[in-house]
């Protein structure tokens, strides 16, 4: 029964109410807080910024910065709601160029957590200091200090449980909070910029004016050298940065970094721009890595679309997205091949291992979570056909015209969820398919899902018995990450040790991957980690749950098993139909993929319009 509420009075909301309402708007999280902090600080001419977080933001931010600062009076008076200096009429909004402008961030972080703020112009011989609790200010007295502006956050939403309660896990946050930082320190690579996290100092960014110096600081040297520089004009833009090659993708677009006049933006129209301008290059299922500064008159955005200001709208998006993707591919074009990866290892002699490299591109997966704990293959609930089209009905040849010329019927191939049989391995085709003879016909098997189907069986029997092999790296594939990724390893990690695929931490925000399941032994195992992560912080199912468990081993089978293009030598070809050979109904990749098409002798006959088989 739905009950109407009293009929109150409609009244002006008081302040402390009014700013908490605000504060939803502005500050979802602890790394709201960061950049906000920050971009004032930025726009205060800062040249130096130290950041510091503690307990993941809860318990403290503090962002010190050496800009022009605030005298007594504009330091209270930016506590007030719409208090800014940057934005003095309407027709300001149209021209936008400071990070902030809307005036609300202090005030909604204060009316939120215990704030204290200290400043001091540089042209004054002592500084003012502020403290707020909960939005109400509380003392102001007169400090020494040096030059600049130092903001203290202290225990956010501690009267606002409920937002508080919905904060995600202390490394979740952690990450949230470095992808701000990251963001912001790529956005400025002009200014010094120090990251300290819980007393130990993550980043310590020095000035440059070359932003390749701070990109390889921030993504890694790994990921910077498959990077190429871009300066191209096209239309009403200027686009500069650097760009990853072909040969560096990730799963996720979470390091395509769009900047629009120095802001950090996530705008669809540059976005689907990005994946124009890589198509072709790489699989539709992978996304870039790239940095790139838009230029463009600030009169042909608005960025006045959303409190958090990170989402824009373009006066003429169809010309800005046709201009970057023509900067995008001339940038491409002129970018010369990568140089060749290391040399694999040499498998172990009981281990499958294909003779070829895996190519830098990875089968299309659909990563829908399962449900169930993992059991033996033989009792292991694995998709099957359910979910897909159903296998082609048998052929039901009707009357022959002829003696000699049987009827027209369906000639072509048709997926086989049931065991093959006997199979004689015939040879492989387009470093795709194995094609193997059987009795009834011919048998094509689709050589990713064949052993993508095989690690996940090996994963489910290894995991029941708890003596999943792992076989230690000689030298530790080192992984510079990125905030959020170091922080989706750390939770993560327990987890792919089960799985044989040991991570540890190597210092900040490096990890060093030591050990790794059998059938990843011998590739560069480093991409594939990388992608895991990914995939699985987007999973939307718990850490601790079978479900996760589950999802994680159809992802490391996939990620593990042989890419198209690769070469197989004889006998390893046959040890893998042999091993498709036994498996139990239904045979298909752990997504649900069929691994066997099977050509009929009697649709072999009626293709070559033969009477008989």
């Amino acid at each position: 029964m739905i009950t109407q509420p009293d009929h109150r009075p409609v009244r002006v909301l008081p302040d402390e109410l009014a700013n908490q309402i605000a504060a939803g708007e502005v500050v979802e999280r602890p790394a709201s807080v960061l950049k906000e902090l920050v971009e004032n600080a930025l726009d205060a001419g800062a040249r130096r910024i130290t950041v510091e977080v503690a307990a993941a933001g809860r318990r403290l931010i503090r962002v010190v910065d050496d800009g022009h600062g605030m005298s007594p009076d504009d330091l209270l008076l930016s506590l007030e709601r719409h208090a800014t200096s940057k934005v003095a009429s309407s027709t300001d909004l149209t021209t936008v160029t400071s990070l902030g402008f809307r005036g609300e961030a202090l005030p909604a972080i204060a009316a939120v957590s215990k704030m204290l703020l200290r400043s001091r112009p540089a042209a004054s011989e002592t500084g003012s200091q502020v403290k707020v609790v909960g939005g109400s200010v509380r003392q102001v007295t007169e400090v020494g200090c040096p030059p600049g502006t130092v903001i203290e956050v202290r225990d956010l939403f501690y009267n606002t449980p409920a937002r508080r309660k919905f904060l995600k896990s202390r490394a979740t946050e952690a990450g949230h909070l470095g992808a701000a930082f990251l963001r912001l320190a790529l956005a400025r690579p002009d200014v010094n910029l120090r990251y300290r996290v819980d007393g130990k100092i993550l980043y310590d960014l020095p000035a440059t004016t070359d932003p390749a110096v701070r990109i390889s600081a921030l993504l890694g040297r790994e990921a910077a050298g498959q990077m190429v520089p871009v300066d191209e004009q096209a239309g009403p833009l200027r686009v500069s940065g650097l760009l990853g090659l072909p040969s560096l993708s990730r799963a996720a677009p979470d390091q395509v970094f769009t900047f629009v006049n120095r802001r950090f933006v996530r705008d669809r129209v540059l976005l689907h721009a990005v994946y124009q301008g890589y198509r072709g290059l790489m699989p539709d299922n992978r996304r870039p890595v790239l940095a790139i500064y838009i230029d463009l008159d600030p009169a042909a955005v608005d960025v006045n679309v959303h409190p958090a200001k990170v989402e824009v709208r373009f006066h003429r998006q169809k010309d800005v997205h046709d201009a970057l993707v023509q900067c995008l591919r001339r940038g491409l074009a002129a970018a010369r091949p990568a140089p060749p990866g290391a040399g694999r290892r040499a498998a172990p002699p009981d281990v499958f291992e294909p003779t070829a490299p895996p190519s830098d591109t990875t089968e299309p997966t659909a990563t829908t979570p399962d449900s169930g704990p993992p059991r033996p293959p033989s009792a292991a609930r694995r998709p099957g056909p359910a979910t897909q089209a159903a296998p082609a009905a048998a052929i039901v040849a009707g009357p022959p015209s002829s003696p000699s010329e049987p009827s027209p019927g369906p000639a072509g191939p048709r997926p086989l969820y049931g065991p093959a049989g006997d199979l004689e391995y015939i040879g492989q085709l387009h470093g795709l398919y194995l094609l193997c003879s059987s009795p009834e016909g011919l048998v094509v098997v689709d050589q990713h899902a064949a052993h993508e189907r095989l690690a996940y069986e090996d994963l489910c029997a290894a995991t029941v018995r708890g003596d999943l092999p792992s076989q230690g790296l000689l030298t530790p594939r080192v992984l510079e990450l990125t905030p959020r990724e170091a922080a989706w390893a750390e939770v993560q990690a327990p987890v792919w040790q089960r799985l044989g695929l040991k991570l540890e931490p190597f210092g900040g925000t490096t990890w060093a991957v030591v050990a790794v399941p059998p059938f990843l032994a011998g590739m560069d195992c480093g991409p594939p980690v990388r992608d895991l992560l990914s995939e699985m912080a987007g999973a939307g199912v718990g850490i601790d749950t079978p479900e996760f468990l589950e999802q994680a081993m159809r992802s490391l089978a996939c990620r593990g098993a042989i890419k198209k293009g690769q070469q197989l030598r004889p006998e390893e070809a046959r040890r893998l139909v042999a091993r498709l050979a036994v498996l139990d109904p239904p045979v298909t990749c752990p997504h649900g993929r069929p691994v066997f098409l099977t050509l009929e002798r009697s649709q072999l006959a009626r293709a070559f319009k033969r009477s008989g088989p």
